[in-house]
């Protein structure tokens, strides 16, 4: 019983690694780079394409020397505003904690947003250390993604019992 127990895991296992292996991305997705003198605002996304309105986004804030791409351990803060139509949506201080500072934020509806983002250091006068503003263009058509991942988690949840069931009949018939 114990040898199909273990099988039956391994099987769980192995099927939700390739559901992993198949969805994951990370923060891989589009960046944002602007010079700003002799650093770069850097913005990382989770999306490979345009984003989807009422679906989270993954932002992270870097802030990097221009000449090395190294990161500045300076920062305290990022100033963040987000506007639609001229409309503020997001005005905000995120505290950073390096390495990185990460925002989740769900656009509600589609159309062409802007994203400024001020990188401060508290112990300086003045304390502004380099602005940047991007354009996002947020698209309103809606993506089957979580329908899929509910669909492979359940498959494999299904396969599994299946499975196990099947060794342990088996089994018993010996």
């Amino acid at each position: 019983m114990r040898f199909i127990f273990a099988l039956v895991l391994a099987t769980m296992l192995v099927a939700a690694l390739i559901l992993v292996a198949t969805n994951a991305n990370g923060l891989g997705g589009e960046r944002l780079e602007k010079v700003v003198g002799d650093v770069i605002v850097d913005i990382g996304t989770d999306q490979t394409g345009t984003p989807l309105a009422g679906e989270p986004i993954e932002f992270d804030f870097n802030l990097l020397r221009s000449d090395t791409r190294e990161p500045l351990a300076t920062p305290t803060s990022v100033g963040l505003d987000i506007e639609h139509n001229g409309k503020p949506l997001v005005n905000g201080d995120l505290i950073t904690e390096l390495p990185n500072t990460f925002l989740f934020f769900t656009f509600p509806e589609a159309g062409t947003y802007t994203l400024k983002v001020t990188f401060f250091d508290s112990k300086r006068t003045p304390p502004q250390l380099a602005t940047a503003t991007f354009p996002l263009k947020i698209s309103g058509a809606k993506g089957k993604t979580p329908y899929l991942l509910g669909a492979e988690l359940l498959a494999c949840a299904v396969a599994g019992l299946i499975g196990g069931y099947a060794l342990a009949r088996k089994r018993a018939v010996r």
